[in-house]
């Protein structure tokens, strides 16, 4: 990633770079990263994080990553359990939608 890329921001890189991670590795809400840097001593709004996720997610994540991030987050777990059916939980953790696999 170019530095240049990174000027005019009040924080470092290695903080967004780690605020993006957060919530594109383990598929956190803005607000629960918000609250892990907060926890790190680093006082970031979960709105900036939703910017620094925006703008420079595209171009840490890999393609495939990028492409597939609006999915995932609709998407949280979409596994087939051992009954053989399939479920789509929002992010509330409500089902969105069951299906049965024959």
């Amino acid at each position: 990633m170019r530095k240049s890329s990174y000027s005019g921001y009040r924080f470092p890189p290695e903080v967004i770079h780690q605020a993006i991670w957060l919530y594109l590795r383990f598929t956190l809400s803005f607000r629960d990263v918000e609250d892990l840097l907060a926890e790190r001593g680093i006082a970031v709004s979960y709105e900036t994080v939703r910017r620094w996720v925006n703008h420079f997610g595209p171009m840490i994540a890999p393609p495939k990553a990028a492409c597939d991030l609006a999915s995932r987050r609709r998407c949280a777990a979409k596994a087939p359990t051992a009954m053989g059916v399939r479920s789509c939980i929002r992010d509330e953790g409500r089902p969105l939608e069951a299906d049965r696999q024959g």
